[in-house]
């Protein structure tokens, strides 16, 4: 082979090969975004299940209280209510 087309191909071998780098570092700040963004959504998700959680306890706590007025109410109801006579 001709120096002429030894020194094309270590130009291509050498061009190939900052290339791959380039490649290899841009997954790799790819991948660290990756986990950062994903580090960030489970924390997201984690809020968003305590906010549920305390969501669906405020939730009962009126239900309960709601209960409560209605069972008072109907205890009224029962004293001011006549029994009917059959």
């Amino acid at each position: 082979m001709s120096e002429d087309r030894l020194d094309r191909i270590e130009k291509i071998v050498e061009s190939n090969a900052k290339s791959i780098q380039a490649l290899s570092d841009a997954v790799a700040q790819d991948r660290k975004e990756w986990n950062r963004d994903r580090r960030h959504i489970f924390d997201w998700m984690a809020r968003l299940s305590a906010a549920q959680a305390d969501f669906y306890e405020v939730q009962a706590d009126y239900i309960r209280h709601i209960e409560t007025i209605e069972d008072r109410l109907a205890t009224i109801l029962d004293r001011l209510t006549p029994e009917k006579e059959e």
